[in-house]
């Protein structure tokens, strides 16, 4: 892929880059609220319809398939989206203001999937320091824990283990283990700290009054049953297929942990690209490479790196996760990168990565101090 633009310099990307690094305080309350406000619609569309179905006398068994199809899309599309943001707030990226990020992203993010962002945090922290070491990445080992790894594999089997089988109850139990371990329960990692500007205390509080509110809504309005049904069923059956998919997708039959080639760029049609890597993660090799670009610069920041050779000329741009999109035959699948060797699509066969070390220097920043990269980047030359 190239681009008409002059080329730039490595000191040139990094001032570049480095004005993209700020969130703010306002996008993400209107993502926050389509979301909800999505999710809101997927079941009143459900409830409508089955209403509408009885009251004209139609068997509850042939109102099942309305049931699966909604409890599929909230799992694949509302809850994982939702999910994603949560990986947002723990670099700080939901909201400028820490407090607000911290604040906002366990009440509208991560409490309801039973977790505090802080956790989370300490974990996905110590993934960006030791990406796709066996030894040291704890999503790796979680992963492996989760299902063995053994690519590249054909395409008959990724879609019976890796899709299929993660629908199974044991399967779908063994992720959200993993997850819970990630996600509720993780402690210091890799002497990575949580930085919340919570107090435990206020976040104890904090978290208290949230179940004690929804237990408490719950009970006095009769809402059991639809929780139940709409946001536990999926959370438990068909969203930790769709997360799992998308973890294989970034780190599955990864050549190296090079800045370039320890993940891919995902474009692709419109809708696979949202269901699997929506708000930024369609581009988790520069989002390893620079961890405080928000999601909403992400596309100015990869038409930016374009401009800078190493980047262009080392990046793996996969055209579609199962489904291939427009680009040419010369962008593979995340199905083809699975199914091929590992160096398979590497444009330089043989030849070393000509690379900056820019994941390794901001990795290492990572969890010393609140503005380690901000630092950095303005420290580079």
């Amino acid at each position: 892929m190239t681009t008409s633009a002059p080329e730039l310099t490595r000191r040139e990307m990094y001032a570049e880059i480095r004005k993209l690094c700020a969130p703010d305080n306002y996008t993400n309350w209107f993502v926050l609220i389509r979301e909800y406000a999505v999710y809101a619609a997927i079941v009143a569309g459900c409830m409508w319809s089955t209403s509408e179905l009885t009251a004209r006398g139609v068997s509850i068994w042939w109102q099942l398939p309305i049931y699966a199809v909604t409890i599929f899309v909230i799992g694949f599309w509302s809850q994982t989206r939702l999910a994603t943001l949560v990986h947002e707030s723990s670099h700080y990226l939901l909201f400028k203001n820490r407090l607000l990020n911290d604040v906002a992203a366990n009440l509208f993010v991560v409490f309801p999937f039973y977790g505090k962002v802080g956790n989370y945090r300490i974990g996905h922290w110590g993934h960006h320091r030791n990406v796709n070491d066996h030894e040291l990445d704890p999503d790796l080992l979680r992963l492996k824990k989760h299902h063995s790894r053994e690519f590249p594999l054909t395409k008959w089997r990724f879609f019976w283990e890796y899709v299929l089988l993660q629908f199974s109850p044991h399967k779908a139990f063994s992720y959200l283990k993993g997850r819970a371990e990630y996600v509720a329960f993780m402690k210091e990692e890799d002497n990575i700290k949580d930085q919340s500007p919570l107090s435990p205390r206020a976040l104890m509080a904090l978290r208290l009054g949230y179940y004690v509110v929804m237990i408490g809504t719950m009970a006095t309005m009769g809402w059991w049953p639809y929780y139940l049904l709409y946001w536990v069923l999926p959370l438990v059956t068909v969203y930790p297929a769709s997360l799992f998919l998308r973890e294989i997708a970034h780190h599955g039959n990864f050549p190296d942990n090079g800045d370039f080639t320890n993940s891919r760029v995902y474009e692709g049609r419109w809708l696979e690209r949202e269901i699997f890597f929506p708000f930024g993660e369609w581009n988790h090799v520069l989002h390893h490479m620079f961890p405080t670009i928000p999601w909403h610069k992400m596309r100015q920041a990869h038409n930016l790196m374009l401009r800078y050779p190493p980047y262009r000329d080392n990046v793996v741009i996969c055209d579609g996760f199962m489904f291939k999109g427009s680009m040419g035959p010369e962008y593979p699948t995340v199905l083809d990168i699975l199914t091929h060797p590992s160096h398979a699509y590497l444009r330089h066969q043989g030849e070393k990565e000509t690379s900056a070390d820019i994941r390794r220097s901001t990795a290492t920043e990572i969890g010393t101090t609140q503005d380690s990269i901000g630092k950095l980047l303005a420290g580079e030359s």
